[in-house]
């Protein structure tokens, strides 16, 4: 089975234009057999213009990212509702907290250090 990305397509609004979450299902039907389209959620206060949120299953980051491009061109296209409207940025968001965990001086990516020797009980919060 193949895992599950999200992959965020910013999009230029034309003038006076908001993206609400009403529009979804212009999106959610532009997904073809073999992308891996799953589910479609759209921000439209994003800082920088409005955000489509897309969740597709893929083999791989660079196969969501392209069906997800794919499926908004299509989108923006296809419905008059959504004209005007052009993707500025498609691509997966990185999470940083997950970068800096990998960054920590031992690199296991650990904040609480392993015990030595491992023992049974739980260890305690404070």
């Amino acid at each position: 089975m193949d895992p599950m990305y999200l992959v965020h397509a910013r999009l230029r609004a034309p003038d006076g234009a908001e993206l609400s979450a009403e529009r979804v299902p212009l999106f959610m039907c532009c997904g073809r057999d073999g992308e891996g389209l799953e589910h479609v959620s759209v921000h439209s206060d994003a800082v920088g213009g409005p955000v489509v949120g897309l969740y597709l299953t893929a083999p791989s980051l660079a196969v969501a990212e392209h069906s997800a491009l794919a499926v908004c061109r299509r989108a923006l296209s296809a419905h008059t509702e959504l004209a005007g409207f052009a993707v500025v940025a498609c691509g997966a968001v990185l999470v940083p907290q997950y970068w800096d965990r990998l960054a920590l001086p031992d690199g296991s990516g650990r904040i609480t250090p392993l015990r030595d020797p491992p023992r049974p009980d739980p260890p305690h919060p404070f």
